[in-house]
């Protein structure tokens, strides 16, 4: 990757952290935005810090680089990962409103990026535009409670000349 698209791609990063930053009430009261991956253990043992969510700007997958006929252009496509990691403190009532809740929590990180944001549609920064995204609400049961977490992956095309 070269070094543009490097750039790219951190200063992505930045500006979705300030984006939650600035949502954190609505987003379940979020204690702390991390620029990397958190151990779910570690942030089960500390309650205080939940919820927490982490942004990782090169999650697990590939980039995709694309190569223009004759020219010195690149067009890469990787994924940005968010997760959110959240420890449900009352006492919900039906089977599944923990998970709902957190659905959407997910959903809300996830429609900070939708749409025509400031005057500019699906979220352009730095040569980066989001393309799509996938929402997965993963469970952590590894404690004598569940801690609730889901993965946003964005999939994000960025372009080096």
């Amino acid at each position: 990757m070269g070094t543009a698209a490097y750039t790219a791609v951190e200063g992505f990063a930045a500006t979705i952290r300030t984006r939650i930053e600035t949502n954190k009430a609505a987003l379940g009261n979020v204690v702390q935005v991390l620029d990397r991956d958190e151990d779910p253990a570690i942030l089960a043992n500390h309650p205080d810090r939940l919820p927490t969510i982490c942004v990782i700007p090169r999650g697990q997958g590939k980039d995709t680089i694309n190569f223009t006929m004759g020219g010195d252009d690149f067009l890469h496509d990787e994924q940005v990962h968010i997760v959110g990691y959240y420890k449900i403190a009352h006492n919900l009532q039906e089977a599944y409103d923990e998970q709902t809740l957190i659905r959407q929590y997910a959903y809300g990180v996830a429609e900070l990026f939708r749409g025509r944001t400031a005057g500019v549609a699906n979220f352009c920064f730095n040569k980066g535009v989001i393309h799509k995204a996938t929402v997965e609400i993963k469970p952590y049961q590894e404690f004598d409670f569940v801690l609730d977490r889901y993965l946003i992956t964005l999939f994000v095309k960025f372009g080096e000349n």
